[in-house]
């Protein structure tokens, strides 16, 4: 093997591992779910921050809403039961 194919098989395996380097750093973005779920409740905490200071009625409206409607899903449930139970 002469020393130009050395520097050559070389630089093959150097532009390889690059490429591999390279997909696992993809891979490792798109299968850290714990990673990706952290970065989607961050970003969901800075909009509704961002809602509630643009806002402020129509947070308080929605989070009544929300409340009203966790509120209903507890009492319909608690109802079943207390039917299925009682």
């Amino acid at each position: 093997m002469s020393a130009e194919e050395k520097r050559h098989g070389i630089a093959e395996a150097a532009q390889a591992r690059s490429e591999l380097y390279d997909t696992l750093s993809q891979l490792k973005v798109r299968l850290n779910y714990a990673q990706r779920v952290d970065d989607a409740v961050d970003e969901a905490k800075l909009r509704i921050a961002e809602e509630k200071r643009d806002n402020p009625a129509g947070f308080a409206a929605g989070v009544a809403g929300a409340a009203v409607l966790a509120g209903l899903a507890v009492w319909g449930i608690a109802s079943a039961v207390a039917k299925r139970f009682g």
